[in-house]
């Protein structure tokens, strides 16, 4: 399941390397707040968790952001872990968001602080004022997590 989550993703990912369109270059500056849904998948412990994930992020530029990502996860045993993710974010093209950076798993009962590298592309469509689509990402740390869900952003 794992390699054809990773081949999916790449296909995907490759796939938007070749198809082409409109950029609006005449966007403002301006904040925008996303909220997902998520199922997260850890290779290690072969368990799926639940989770909602909220960003918030300016956007400098029509092609570049900085922001901030709240994730809560939904573990087993009605445990909630926290992470907190620093966000670049970049447009190659209108309807794909490539969000990267840091991501810090608060500590609690059961476990210590964990930093991982955090990767997520999002596929927005848009509705009127919101934009919505899949999206899929990664987490690299000390536990390899792949995740999947879907988003709704809301640009002010």
């Amino acid at each position: 399941m794992i390699k054809k989550t990773v081949v999916l993703f790449f296909i995907i990912l490759g796939t938007n390397q070749v198809i082409t369109a409109q950029e609006h270059d005449d966007k403002e500056p301006g904040l925008e707040l996303v909220l997902s849904g998520l199922s997260i998948y850890n290779t290690e412990t072969e368990t799926t968790n639940f989770a909602t994930e909220i960003h918030l992020t300016y956007w400098t530029s029509h092609k570049w952001a900085f922001g901030i990502g709240h994730t809560l996860v939904f573990e087993e045993g009605n445990r909630i872990d926290h992470e907190i993710a620093a966000l670049i974010s970049h447009k190659p093209y209108s309807f794909l968001t490539v969000n990267t950076g840091p991501s810090f798993s608060l500590p609690n009962s059961h476990k210590d602080t964990e930093i991982s590298a955090y990767a997520e592309a999002e596929f927005a469509f848009e509705l009127g004022d919101i934009h919505t689509g899949p999206t899929i990402g990664s987490l690299i740390g000390d536990q390899f997590k792949i995740f999947g869900g879907w988003h709704f952003s809301y640009e002010f």
